[in-house]
């Protein structure tokens, strides 16, 4: 019996020695079957986009969010300004003069503006703001139509649209662009179907999709500098925005520009002034964000940071999600890199000993589905666990604990203790556990530490970098890495079921957070928990009254011209051509609305591609 567990450990171990030879395959054929599909471009849930027309842009990427939910593109535009010879708008500038457009031409019931044979009647100034310098771009081009859009209120808006150039991923499409203010908003820019149709595959499971094969490997920690000073610089996989060191911060919104000191890890300093790029807002503060010169390694790129004082901390520039997505995957095990060239992401290929997992993962440990995601900061890998018991019997010390698996449900495990470990003023215990992946099973010792929260929903493996004996890659550009496939096709319109109910969704890119129609709402508490009552309906006729736990309350920026809002996000279980999943749902009177439900990021994430050319690609339309 000895020799036989001798030689299944010796067997095991051996596979675990070279796990990542299969998962350099798996991420190569994700890669592939999202590089094209149909002659079309499969593009992230955010990319870079081009103005290929404008000179003082040229291979400049703007930021963008690409919204199957949305009809139109829109980008940011200010000091906007329609003239026009047409005598019947004699005197009239502004909101005034786009109202009279609008009643003149029919704009909410008829095509009579765009249709009419010389679009240079109106015109249309505006500017574009270089992300870097600040320098204001002036345009002026034909009013190609009004865009009328739905107010949360009653009425409508209505905006200039114009045509413009604008390029993805090497792709150039002459689309119609919506001007507007996207101060609020995250992303100057927004993609919808104007541009998508006949281009593009969206899928939201992806952040910068497109930038990721020019992606480079940095270690955790690395040096870096702005303008000569020298900077000690971190990752975050939890934060999106990166912030830069900076004191003396005075912002000059009237001119637009942010005055600050740079200090350096040598304690230099140098006063610097740029653009201001926007406001960030927190709960309690606003923080300027601006772009920046970063050299690292044999590389240079603007990453937007937003400035605060960062005396009290090891390093002076922490890079968030969006900066890492952008530019970067992390070698968890490695640092300072950028002391010679950086390796680039396609080096991987190369060397089967590598690993790479995003942020957000869930990995089974003896059996159990947990939640796992990656540290730089401990040696031994680390389950946070509900309760920890230690007994001694005739077979020595054991350990007993209380795990929560990634459904919430409870797990008790009994393993013998190996060793102890302290960590601070923390002891923990060791135990050996199987951890399977996806193709290969490792065997491991594992800490165990409970819980800062007794009431914590879920179980928690923080994974460090001596899980695998080879390199371990963090992507932060989607979740769920280890068990991404080969996406659904799937239009912009599907067919859902939902407590035996079906009826069409539309699946929204854009959302971060799905959707559905509830009138009747009503609070309530219960055992100490927020409840909601309210009832859904449709178009095709259903109606059912619900009653959930209210797991979040949504703050919901406003267009321009409008208020914020608030909704109530519950759990909702939906079924898409099999694929079932109980997903948040934000509840909101979606009567004046063609659709009921919306399926945002939160469920097409699960390897769901997204056209905005087709309706029923995965079900049929009842």
């Amino acid at each position: 019996m000895t020799s036989l567990r001798l030689l299944t450990t010796l067997c095991l171990a051996a596979f675990a020695a070279s796990p990542a030879m299969a998962q350099n395959t798996q991420y190569e054929s994700i890669l592939e079957s999202r590089s094209q599909i149909d002659d079309k471009v499969v593009l992230g849930r955010t990319e870079l986009v081009y103005f290929p027309a404008i000179d003082s842009l040229d291979n400049i990427g703007i930021p963008a969010k690409i919204d199957t939910g949305a009809d139109s593109t829109s980008i940011h535009a200010e000091n906007l300004v329609i003239t026009t010879n047409e005598p019947a708008f004699e005197g009239l500038e502004g909101d005034e003069l786009l109202d009279a457009i609008a009643v003149e031409y029919d704009a909410l019931g008829s095509t009579q503006l765009r249709d009419r044979k010389d679009k240079t009647n109106i015109m249309v100034s505006f500017d574009i703001r270089h992300p870097y310098t600040g320098e204001l771009i002036r345009l002026e081009k034909p009013l190609f139509r009004l865009a009328m859009i739905k107010s949360r209120g009653d009425g409508h808006l209505a905006r200039p649209v114009v045509e413009l150039d604008l390029a993805i991923a090497g792709q150039t499409v002459s689309t119609e662009v919506n001007l507007t203010n996207r101060d609020r908003f995250s992303y100057p820019i927004l993609i919808g179907k104007t541009f998508l149709r006949n281009t593009a595959w969206v899928d939201a499971g992806f952040d910068y999709l497109q930038a990721q094969p020019d992606a480079h490997i940095i270690g955790r920690k690395e040096k870096a500098s702005i303008e000569a000073l020298p900077l000690e610089v971190s990752t975050s996989f939890d934060s999106r925005y990166s912030i830069l060191h900076a004191l003396d911060i005075k912002v000059d919104e009237e001119n637009k520009s942010v005055t600050f000191t740079l200090e350096g890890r040598d304690k230099n300093r140098k006063t610097i002034t740029k653009p201001l790029s926007r406001m960030l807002r927190f709960s309690n503060a606003q923080r300027p964000m601006v772009y920046l010169p970063v050299k690292l390694g044999d590389s240079e790129q603007y990453i937007q940071v937003y400035l605060k004082d960062r005396s009290k901390n090891h390093s002076q520039l922490r890079l968030g999600t969006e900066a890492l997505n952008q530019y970067f995957v992390v070698n968890l095990g490695a640092s300072y890199l950028g002391k010679s060239d950086l390796a680039p992401i396609s080096t991987m290929a190369k060397d089967d000993s590598i690993l790479m997992i995003s942020s957000e993962e869930t990995v089974k440990i003896d059996g159990v589905s947990i939640n796992a995601g990656p540290s730089g900061i401990i040696k031994t890998p680390l389950l946070k666990v509900s309760q920890i018991d230690e007994q001694r019997t005739e077979y020595g010390r054991m350990i007993q604990y209380t795990i929560k698996d990634a459904d919430g449900k409870t797990h008790r495990q009994d393993k013998p203790l190996k060793r102890k470990i302290r960590v601070g003023d923390q002891v923990r215990p060791i135990v050996g556990t199987e951890i399977s992946l996806p193709s290969s099973m490792l065997l491991r010792d594992i800490a165990l530490e409970t819980h800062e929260q007794e009431d914590s929903a879920y179980s928690q493996l923080e994974i460090s970098p001596d899980l695998v004996p080879g390199a371990l890659l963090i992507n932060t550009r989607t979740t769920q890495l280890l068990d991404k496939q080969a996406p659904r096709h799937a239009g912009y319109i599907e067919q859902l079921k939902m407590d035996k109910m079906q009826f069409p969704v539309k699946l929204d890119t854009g959302a971060d957070v799905s959707s559905m129609h509830a009138t009747d709402i009503e609070t309530f508490t219960e055992n100490g928990k927020e409840m909601v009552t309210f009832t859904y309906s449709n178009h095709q006729g259903d109606k059912k009254t619900y009653t959930r736990e209210i797991v979040k309350t949504m703050r919901i920026k406003a267009r321009a011209g409008e208020k914020p809002s608030t909704r109530y996000v519950v759990k909702m279980t939906v079924n898409l051509d099999g694929m079932e999943k109980e997903i948040n749902v934000n509840l909101r009177d979606r009567s004046r609305f063609e659709y009921s439900m919306i399926l945002g990021k939160n469920f097409l994430k699960h390897n769901v591609v997204v056209s905005s050319d087709n309706q029923f690609l995965l079900t049929k339309k009842n």
